[in-house]
């Protein structure tokens, strides 16, 4: 049994050549979502840190003074519960503020290395990766100091 022999396909006559760099526009894109995530990043948590260092405020203190030589401990306790909220409100700063890193650096993240592979904005696309990567462990550092110097700035007014 013998097949039929098909003609081969003439070689084309235009060479392809592969498109050259493109718009950087993602790039760009990119980088501008690294550095918003960085920037956001440490907005939130040094606004956490200064929440912290806000949890008896200076005005407070010859209230809690008096409510507790005056045994008037209503006073005091609703000065703890407002106390309190501060701090979860610190908190909650806190957690937004690195889910809003998080979120941006990894748009950031992925789109440069998009940006990179494309070639439509190599150079920022890099940029941007370097900076996704990197900068969670400037504001894991930046995290420490802030809600440090927030307890630090409370420790006068606990006794």
């Amino acid at each position: 049994m013998s097949y039929p022999v098909y003609p081969q396909p003439a070689p084309p006559t235009v060479p392809v050549r592969p498109a050259g760099p493109g718009k950087p526009t993602i790039g760009i894109v990119a980088f501008i979502a690294s550095v918003s995530a960085f920037v956001i990043g440490g907005v939130g948590i040094w606004l956490s840190g200064f929440m912290i260092g806000r949890l008896v405020r200076a005005t407070e203190i010859p209230e809690i003074v008096s409510g507790l030589q005056d045994d008037a401990w209503v006073l005091a306790q609703e000065q703890a519960l407002q106390a309190i909220d501060r701090s979860i409100g610190a908190f909650v700063v806190l957690i937004t503020a690195w889910v809003l890193h998080m979120a941006l650096a990894a748009w950031g993240l992925i789109q440069g290395i998009v940006a990179t592979a494309m070639n439509r904005g190599r150079a920022w696309g890099i940029i941007a990766i370097v900076i996704a990567l990197l900068s969670w462990t400037v504001l894991a550092w930046f995290t420490q100091e802030a809600i440090l110097s927030g307890i630090m700035g409370n420790i006068p007014f606990m006794g």
